[in-house]
């Protein structure tokens, strides 16, 4: 348990002590600002995550390949309004410590899972995007009594197939290359800006900027992309892994034409996904961005609220 440390309060920060695993350290743009101990290869480091809002679900996020809890500064807050939120920093994004081990997808999990049995008491609704999808399930299928229901934002399944996926993402070895010159040179704080996050304002930018701009947060991103396809390649070997809970997929609208949709493969894994489950259900946005969650945040949120009313009635039954 944490008693607070009076007298070290300055404005919104602050600070408490522990005498257990977590510790408060001061307020985020996206709620109080916690920390967690996790070992890794007998290396202790932390785990920061942000918990806000109050209700009787926990919403649990996780983003994608390469990106901190800023992912979701958009939709966190509209979900906090119904929910209770939990939004945390994979291994060297964010306020994460960084990791001595490679970031493979087990690693990912790992953290997840961390997350999930530390600050996670009640029932819980997972929210993946991208390469947090298939964490997310999986996280899902590990911990059955806890997680109630699943919501997927254009995530990247083991239903494409590893290898088309590779080729999709051809450039993406240049591109978290890239990103360490930018950090090492001060100016990828400043790209991310006018780029992933140009729809983001205020304190939750200023985050952005200053966190995902620095070398450790890109090198612990080139090492998430540098074990994806693995990853990938093991789900698929082992997949398709549908947990058995409500569960929601959330598309990029990328095509528009029946011709389109039958040969969009990451759609098709999705529509799959949703059919499989034992409550499935399968939307699209209105816009062609990966980032829904960025450029559509009302209907992620939507869509969270629509799956924590079912829950909730399903549960209560």
């Amino acid at each position: 348990m944490c008693r607070s440390a009076r007298g070290r309060r300055t404005g919104d920060r602050h600070s408490k002590q522990c005498d257990g695993d977590v510790s408060v350290s001061e307020r985020s743009a996206l709620g109080m600002s916690d920390h967690l101990t996790v070992k890794d290869q007998r290396h202790p480091r932390r785990l920061h995550f942000c918990i806000d809002g109050q209700g009787p679900v926990t919403v649990l996020f996780e983003a994608g390949l390469g990106k901190s809890r800023s992912t979701w500064a958009l939709a966190q807050p509209l979900v906090a309004r119904f929910a209770r939120t939990v939004v945390y920093d994979r291994a060297g994004l964010g306020r994460s410590d960084a990791a001595v081990a490679p970031r493979t997808f087990g690693a990912l999990l790992r953290d997840h899972l961390s997350v999930l049995d530390t600050v996670v008491s009640g029932p819980c609704i997972l929210v993946g995007h991208s390469y947090g999808g298939p964490i997310a399930r999986l996280a899902a299928a590990e911990r059955p009594d806890k997680v109630v229901g699943i919501v997927l934002v254009d995530e990247v399944s083991e239903r494409a197939g590893a290898d088309l996926l590779r080729r999709a993402m051809a450039g993406a070895g240049a591109l978290y290359g890239g990103q360490v010159w930018l950090a090492r040179v001060g100016l990828l704080g400043q790209a991310l800006r006018r780029t992933y996050f140009r729809a983001v304002e205020g304190a939750a930018l200023r985050e952005v900027v200053i966190e995902s701009g620095r070398v450790p947060a890109a090198k612990a991103a080139r090492s998430e992309w540098q074990n994806m396809i693995a990853g990938m390649h093991d789900l698929e070997a082992t997949g398709p892994h549908v947990p058995d809970i409500p569960l929601t997929e959330i598309t990029s609208k990328r095509s528009s034409t029946p011709e389109e949709f039958e040969n969009d493969f990451i759609y098709q894994s999705h529509k799959a996904t949703a059919e499989a489950a034992i409550d499935g259900r399968h939307v699209s946005s209105r816009s062609r961005n990966h980032y829904i969650q960025l450029a559509e945040p009302r209907l992620v949120a939507s869509e969270i609220e629509r799956m924590s009313d079912r829950t909730r009635v399903r549960y209560s039954a």
